[in-house]
């Protein structure tokens, strides 16, 4: 049976990721990491005090793109759900999220993420 692109992009998978003592799940659309997504993720290390705002406001919007949902919360009583809004994940530690991003591209390609010799 044929697919179109839509279904391939909205198409879903999970993870698990533990952040400190913590497990965090995410389900996210693999159908939309791409060779450009990549690259402009691979652009960040090379952003200088010119290009640095807006680098990461790219890589805010595609890790947006990537999540469809997730269990962090903005309050301790846990009742708020942190947005996935690209505007909203600057207020996140660029670590978390980079960790997030490595998370799904490993799930994907585990090769990408494994130890260099």
């Amino acid at each position: 049976m044929p697919v179109s692109l839509h279904q391939i992009a909205t198409n879903t998978a999970s993870l698990a990721i533990t952040w400190g003592e913590d497990t965090i799940n995410i389900m996210y659309y693999p159908g939309r990491f791409t060779e450009k997504m990549i690259g402009d993720v691979e652009a960040i290390s090379h952003l200088n005090g010119d290009t640095i705002v807006s680098g990461f406001k790219s890589f805010n919007e595609t890790l947006a793109n990537l999540i469809r949902s997730w269990d962090v919360y903005e309050d301790e009583a846990q009742t708020i759900m942190f947005p996935i809004d690209a505007s909203r994940f600057a207020e996140l530690p660029l670590a978390f999220r980079m960790t997030v991003f490595n998370a799904i591209a490993g799930d994907i390609r585990p090769e990408m993420v494994a130890p260099q010799n």
